[in-house]
């Protein structure tokens, strides 16, 4: 088990499936940062999904989707699956606007 811990978010994989918990109300270019170097890791093989809890973040701009497109392209090309949960209206907004709702699952 691959684990990861901040005040701002945690990582683990379990179970063959990557978690993310991001605890903070912006993922923008500031704050994406030290996600996506803490998500600079081989994940392996046999994960094939990730889930990604969002319900702290209230906005979200290029730099963040920039992150949840590369947990996205971190998983194999067949059959992978990001859930991102409990995304709040305004990130979803922007999700639908970008038309990534059809690339991640949204819960």
């Amino acid at each position: 088990m691959l684990a990861s811990m901040s005040d701002d978010f945690q990582t683990k994989v379990s179970d063959n499936v990557l978690h993310i918990i991001i605890n903070f109300p912006r993922l923008d270019a500031s704050s994406s940062i030290p996600l996506r170097q803490k998500l600079n890791f081989d994940l392996p093989p046999e994960v094939r999904r990730a889930e990604v809890e969002m319900g702290e973040v209230q906005f979200v701009d290029s730099s963040g989707i920039g992150v949840l497109l590369s947990v996205y392209r971190k998983l194999p090309k067949d059959g992978a699956e990001v859930v991102l949960r409990n995304v709040q209206a305004g990130v979803l907004a922007v999700l639908e606007l970008l038309r990534l709702h059809r690339v991640f699952k949204v819960e």
